[in-house]
């Protein structure tokens, strides 16, 4: 007997405890259920057919009679020509396991987040409007393993770190992950509404490294205490950090040793004082000095420096420090500063020109009052040769250049638009640092 229902779906309700179930003990249930069925109450979607066991449909005369007539073998060659498809036979027991994986598959489909509009909005007028931008992601295979990224991070959201999930993903596809780009990680976090907070990224970096020392971290701290000796700062005791020889075993190794052998290489000579904050690889404080002769001479300021795994073939974004942490704020306004505050020398001015709005950024014309800076080697002329040390150098040659102690002209409509976020994503910079 068969039978079809071309109507609206209906519903049919499925047992799923075996042990109601009449075949029990090799006996034969009566009723088979379609592959359509979706949870316990499931749908037959059209054109769907339920076969029923109570007799034999259609197929089955036309199957017995082209035996009859060409002979099995003969049958079987006509039906792989035709591409026939033999009725699969299951038992109630793997129904139910289909039944329950289909449930499985449609709960994790209703839960499904995926902003990929507003991805793609995000990124801009001309990529959300360049159809050529939609195909060529085809063309790529970038969706389809965007997409796979996303459906990964939603069914495991739940069960494992972010961090995890991030080294999932990067992780190479013949060592079992998705093989993606840390760009497209960004984007599948992003569209999964997954959000990487700042502080548990800390922490998670820190469990990354353990207590073993790099070999070839150590040598390379040896042979640089070697080059130093001699030098003015021989006598130095030089202390490097303790997470600058230690071992890592998490994602972007390449980073971590690249920013490790710069951090040795730095607290060996002596060249800047420098400190991880928090005690995080990727986020550093380095204390540089103004030249002698300079307008900045005997004041101090703070950069920070923030990395990620695209460093060091993308710069790292660098800021002054605002508000540095346990320095007195200048005074302001003054005529003769008391040089309690570090980046303040004392008998140094503060015009009232300058405002009164009390930060530890240097006053130059170039720098704003918000830390942000416009110098083109952290961000258009930024190559992979260069490193903290060459823009901390490059910095100091930029302050001690200045013609006059001002801030921007356009230091408060800078401030006003809104423009404290990240510097790096900062657009349309006119760099005129060489004429500072």
């Amino acid at each position: 007997m068969s039978w079809s229902h071309s109507g609206p779906p209906l519903k049919l309700r499925v047992d799923t405890n075996l042990h109601s179930h009449p075949r029990l003990g090799g006996r034969n249930v009566h009723g088979r259920t379609a592959e359509t069925l979706q949870g316990d109450q499931c749908a037959i979607g059209r054109p769907s057919v339920l076969r029923m066991r109570g007799g034999e449909g259609i197929f089955d005369d036309i199957d017995k009679m082209g035996q009859s007539i060409m002979g099995n073998g003969l049958w079987k060659f006509v039906k792989l020509a035709i591409g026939w498809r033999e009725k699969v036979q299951h038992t109630v027991e793997e129904d139910l396991e289909i039944c329950r994986k289909i449930t499985s598959r449609h709960v994790k489909k209703s839960n499904m987040v995926d902003r990929k509009l507003l991805y793609f909005i995000s990124q801009g007028p001309t990529f959300f409007a360049n159809p050529v931008t939609y195909l060529l992601r085809y063309m790529r295979g970038t969706e389809v393993q965007v997409a796979k990224a996303v459906s990964f991070l939603n069914e495991n959201k739940d069960k494992l770190s972010t961090n995890e999930m991030k080294e999932h993903l990067s992780k190479a596809e013949s060592k079992g992950g998705l093989g993606l780009t840390p760009a497209r990680v960004s984007e599948a976090l992003f569209r999964a509404s997954i959000q990487v907070e700042e502080q548990q990224e800390e922490e998670d970096n820190k469990k990354h490294f353990v207590e073993e020392e790099d070999e070839e971290l150590a040598a390379y701290q040896k042979k640089l205490e070697k080059s130093h000796k001699g030098t003015s700062s021989a006598g130095e005791n030089k202390k490097i950090h303790k997470l600058a020889t230690q071992k890592w075993t998490g994602t972007s190794g390449n980073v971590v040793k690249r920013l490790q052998k710069e951090l040795i290489a730095i607290q060996s000579s002596g060249s800047f004082e420098v400190e991880l904050v928090n005690d995080n690889i990727f986020e550093w404080y380095v204390t540089i000095e103004g030249a002698k002769g300079s307008f900045y001479e005997g004041e101090k300021f703070k950069l920070r420096f923030g990395f990620d795994e695209k460093y060091p073939t993308e710069p790292p974004e660098v800021t002054f420090v605002v508000q540095v942490p346990g320095w007195p704020l200048p005074e302001a306004p003054t005529t003769c500063a008391s040089g309690d505050c570090p980046s303040q020398r004392k008998g140094g001015e503060w015009p009232a020109r300058w405002g009164t709005r009390k930060h530890h950024c240097p006053i130059h014309p170039h720098i704003y009052t918000n830390g942000h800076i416009c110098l083109s080697i952290i961000y258009d002329d930024w190559s992979p040769a260069l490193g903290v040390e060459a823009v901390c150098h490059s910095m100091i040659s930029m302050m001690s250049s200045a013609k006059e102690k001002e801030p921007p002209a356009d230091n408060e409509m800078h401030l006003d638009a809104g423009q404290s976020g990240s510097a790096k994503k900062l657009k349309g910079w006119d760099f005129h640092d060489h004429e500072a």
